[in-house]
């Protein structure tokens, strides 16, 4: 997956951002009617967490959706994106 990495103890930073992207998803519609939004796969307390790291999923699988969050993110996170192995 795609994703911008935090330290742990970077929980605020975490948040910031996902604040800042559920809130611009929520502007945003989709196929018939469907409005985004970043609370149900971004929470601190559900990060998933690579080396230590919490993990900003940010991944492009929906075209759509990754331009919308693209719209959001300053080019020093864009820069920060990373391809993050998932283990099942």
């Amino acid at each position: 997956m795609k994703a911008i990495l935090f330290t742990q103890e970077d929980t605020a930073g975490f948040n910031a951002l996902q604040e800042r992207i559920h809130l611009h998803m929520l502007t945003k519609v989709g196929v018939d009617g469907f409005h985004y939004s970043a609370d149900c796969w971004a929470r601190v307390d559900d990060a998933y967490i690579y080396e230590d790291q919490l993990c900003m999923p940010v991944n492009d699988y929906e075209p759509i959706r990754y331009g919308y969050l693209l719209e959001v993110l300053t080019q020093e996170e864009k820069d920060s994106i990373v391809d993050v192995p998932i283990s099942n």
